[in-house]
């Protein structure tokens, strides 16, 4: 088991295996908590708060029949690269 020392502010370095192991990565979020004489990290999953939003806004707002659930994926792709296409053309019309 590798060991890690406390540097000055109180930091640790995870060792190389371990960071691979896990995937880390500088800037990762960590969870912190104190489990009997030692201290657990847990890697946190940080969500953008405005983007979760308009993502969950835009799934509201679709409807979702029956028919729909029967629809290949291929279908909706189609569907959706033409809703994009002219979503694009009415914007471009607008700005001129």
């Amino acid at each position: 088991m590798p060991l890690v020392t406390v540097k000055p502010k109180y930091q640790v370095t995870i060792p190389a295996k371990l960071r691979k192991g896990l995937n880390l990565r500088e800037g990762d979020v960590m969870e912190a908590t104190v489990v009997g004489d030692g201290i657990l990290l847990r890697l946190k999953d940080v969500v953008d708060r405005g983007a979760a939003d308009r993502v969950a806004a835009i799934l509201d707002a679709i409807e979702c029949t029956p028919e729909d659930a029967r629809r290949s994926e291929e279908e909706i792709m189609a569907e959706v690269i033409a809703d994009i296409a002219e979503a694009r053309k009415a914007r471009r019309a607008r700005q001129g």
